[in-house]
Formats: C-alpha cells, structure tokens, sequence
C-alpha cells in the first residue's frame, strides 16, 4: 500500500487557539512533551505521569491485537488497557493534571471522537492521541480518493471484482443465513458470506427485513443512542494560505478551556460550537492550482435542531452557521472572507443524504465507554454468514480504524472458510 499511496508526514500534531493561549504541539513524545512542559511547568509531573499513562495504554493494545502470550504480556495489558475499560477520559486526565488549560489542550483532540471529556472514552483518546504523539499525522497525496484507489486496485489484482455505481438493494436470506445480494439492477449475486458497511440499522430493517432479523438484535440496537454529525464550511480561496497567516495544518479554534460548556445545548441547537481548520495547502501545496487554497471548518452538530429546520429556510440557515464561523475564523486569520471563490456548507442532513447514516452519524454509536472497544458491535451480524465493516462496528469510525473493522471482518470469514 505504502508503494501506491505517498503519505505526507506533518511536523505538528495540532494548533490549539483560546482567548488567552495559541500553542502548537509538534509531532513526537518528547518533542509535545517540551512545549506542554514548557507552558505549564507546575503540571510538569503530572503531565509526563499522564503521557506514560497514554503511551502503556497504546502499547498495551498492540500486545492485545497480537495475541498477548506470556504471562507478563497478559498482565500489563490488564493493568494498562482492560483497567481503564469504563474511564473517560476526564477521570483519567484529571487525576494526573490539574490546571484546566493543561488538561484543555491535552484533551483537545476530543473533538475527533465526538464527545467531550467527560462522556469520551479514555480507551479511544488514548490509542488514538497515542499514535499521533509517536508518528505525528498525515496526509495523503492527491486527497484520500488515492487510498481508495489504491485499494481497488490491489482487490482487482488479485483476482477480485469491483463494481461502481452499482449498489446492492437487498441482502437475500434463507433459514437464517445470507445468500446473496440482489443489486439495484435487479441483478442476483449467490454469496454465502456478505459483508455490509452500510449502517446496521439499514442493513438489517431495509436491506434483509425486520421480519428475518432476531428481535433481540432490535431490542439490542434501541438501546444505543446514535452519535453526533458534523457541519462543515468547504472553501476554496484565491490566495496561497501563507497569505492568509495559515502555518499549520489542523488549528482548533475555541472559545474557552470549558469543553462541556457547549455540548448539552448541541441536542437543541444549531448554533456552531467551537470547531477545527484544516488547510490541505499546508500538507502539500498542489492540493489545488498554483496561487490558490482549500480550507474547511468543521464542528459538530446533532441532526435533531437540524429535523425542525423548514425546507425554504434550510439554505438561509446553514450559510447564517455558517457565517457565524467565517467571522470567529478571521478573528485570527483577518480578509479570509474577501478571498472566498468558491464555497460550499455541510449539515447533518447532508450526511444522512449521502451516507444514509441516522441523524447524519459521522462516529456510528458515541464513543463513550460503554460504546468503545470490545463493547462495541461485533463484526458478525444477526444472522449466519453476515459480517459488518465500518465506523459501527469494532474499533470505530475514521480512516484507519474503519480500515482495521475491514481486515478484522475478512479475518472472520477467511476464518469461517478455514473450517470448511
């Protein structure tokens, strides 16, 4: 893969911006450790405490995924990873550091698990702050369509079929196990193991019916509260972005240290809370034409304030949003506005349309830690041969833990074709 795909390494991990307080943390442990350890020296020992805390519990997991063997392996992944099972990450964090600006932009990236500290699992920050300390991010060359393509071409080459624009209408059953699809072609496919990234709520009501599902599955399913969507301000400017002062590539934007402040009054509300900048440019400057920019603002957003939103007041209200964003934004970065060519705005009504995610999900089920890690959907469905992949299922949502939900569902039925 790494032959197909160029991936960009970015020498920060973030840029956090607060009334009183802009800090950037490089890549790498004991390079963020510094400029944390630098800002705020009375934290100095609960903040190193805390990264060794993140760096066990992300080690701890690989000895998982391999099979921890020994009975020394078996321990530390116990008193490192199974220990802190049903912790957020607040009773985490706080417990090591107490300085709310501290903890405020150690936690900062609770922003891609879509839940504040006190409700995120402490699992999921951990493994994924955990490899952004030790690798630092990055981005791919030509936009993430390359790591789509890429795999296409790796699946064709080994003998497999790809269909576009080709999507499947039901997923054919018989005594209670799949086998096959029938596309919305009308064409029928014999398979005796499918595997769906669709939601799986749609594959079991729509796609195979409510009637050939356990109720129980159902009853199971009720009992999880759907995770919030996004709205986002996709922008292209006429202008490079060091023009516009923009250096880093991932800038959070926030209006205050308190990250729970905000997030109750998000179920009924529409007003934007704080939000994140992202500059392709800054990764690689052909991302567009010469002497040009991308730049996008995304936050989060529930789809319920969004359900009572009339169709002819819909357009007016996700460009007032955000406006609202685009005037917080050039309180830092002063003329963006002027250079605006093109522009277009995303709400979770948009994410319902073109995903068929409930209530415009972008994370699945929420990441707390009820909902994280082992407790989270299994790969395998409700009924024999069917296997889910996706941001629903076990690890969860983003690039590379969607990736690892599709090895961990080939894994199962490679495994159930090994038995025959």
């Amino acid at each position: 893969m790494t032959k197909r795909v160029e991936f960009i390494r970015l020498p920060n991990v973030y840029r956090s911006i607060f009334p009183d307080l802009d800090i950037t943390l490089p890549a790498g442990r004991e390079n963020a450790e510094g400029v944390l350890l630098d800002t705020f020296p009375k934290e100095s020992e609960g903040i190193t405490r805390f990264l060794d805390r993140v760096e066990s519990t992300s080690r701890a997991l690989g000895m998982l995924q391999r099979g921890a063997g020994s009975e020394e392996e078996k321990r530390y992944v116990k008193e490192n990873f199974f220990a802190y099972k049903d912790k957020t990450l607040a009773e985490v964090l706080n417990g090591d550091v107490r300085d709310p600006r501290a903890r405020a932009v150690i936690a900062q990236i609770f922003a891609y698990f879509g839940l504040p500290p006190s409700r995120v699992s402490y699992l999921i920050y951990a493994l994924g702050w955990g490899d952004y300390l030790r690798y630092g991010g990055a981005q791919i060359r030509g936009t993430s369509q390359m790591l789509a393509n890429a795999f296409v071409d790796i699946v064709q080459e080994m003998g497999g079929e790809v269909r576009f624009n080709c999507g499947v209408k039901k997923i054919l059953t018989e005594g209670g196990r799949v086998t096959g699809v029938l596309t919305e072609k009308g064409e029928k496919i014999e398979a005796p193991y499918v595997i769906s990234n669709v939601n799986p709520i749609t594959t079991c009501a729509q796609m195979i019916g409510v009637d050939k599902c356990p109720s129980s599955f159902f009853q199971a399913l009720q009992t999880k509260e759907i995770a919030i969507g996004s709205c986002c301000v996709y922008m292209g400017i006429d202008v490079p972005h060091e023009e516009l002062g923009i250096d880093d590539f991932e800038i959070f934007i926030n209006s205050s240290y308190d990250f729970e402040s905000f997030w109750d009054r998000l179920k009924t509300s529409i007003e934007p809370a704080d939000f994140g900048l992202a500059c392709y440019n800054v990764a690689y400057p052909d991302a567009s034409p010469p002497g040009t920019s991308i730049v996008v603002l995304t936050t989060t957003s529930y789809a319920e304030p969004w359900y009572n939103v009339s169709p002819a007041e819909y357009v007016e209200t996700k460009n007032r949003v955000a406006d609202t964003m685009l005037e917080r934004t050039e309180k830092i970065f002063p003329g963006m506005r002027e250079h605006i060519e093109v522009i277009e705005v995303s709400t979770p009504l948009t994410n319902m349309r073109y995903t068929g995610n409930p209530g415009g999900s972008i994370y699945g089920w929420p990441y707390s830690p009820k909902e994280s890690i082992m407790y989270r959907l299994p790969q395998e469905g409700p009924l024999r041969g069917l296997f889910f992949a996706g941001a629903w299922t076990q690890i969860g949502g983003g690039f590379q833990p969607c990736i690892m939900s599709g090895i961990m569902a080939a894994q199962r039925v490679i495994s159930e074709l090994t038995k025959k």
